[in-house]
């Protein structure tokens, strides 16, 4: 049986390297679907009051929900959500908070898709919403 050197030991190690870097970047680019998670938030306007706000937040995402497909639509207090909105499996929620008596409607849309789905839901969302 051969002694082993302290060299041989380096030069065993040296070779992994490419290896190591090629798992590291394996493991760092598999992660990348989690990176491109992203939301956008953008202003739909005044509204009269809240209930006005949230019926046609309402319609909006049913409307949207029909043309486009997806998931569930829901209401509560001062929002309604849009769950699983296609294309991309989009997330999107409007609020309708009263701050200082004006009601002033929001739109955040989140998703891990892309960019591309994500501002085709915003601008779809935005043109139904000024209809």
């Amino acid at each position: 049986m051969r002694a082993r050197s302290p060299r041989n030991d380096v030069v065993a190690a040296l070779r992994l390297v490419p290896v190591r870097w090629a798992a590291a970047l394996g493991l760092a680019m598999s992660t990348g679907a989690a990176l491109a998670e992203s939301y956008d938030t953008i202003e739909l306007g005044q509204t009269f009051n809240r209930e006005t706000c949230m019926t046609k937040a309402e319609n909006v995402f049913y409307r949207y929900k029909n043309s486009n497909g997806g998931g569930h639509v829901a209401r509560a207090n001062w929002v309604v959500y849009g769950w699983d909105l296609l294309p991309g499996d989009q997330d999107a929620v409007i609020m309708c908070p009263i701050v200082n008596g004006v009601v002033d409607a929001f739109l955040v849309v989140h998703s891990e898709g892309t960019e591309t789905n994500r501002d085709f839901t915003v601008e779809e969302i935005r043109w139904l919403w000024n209809q």
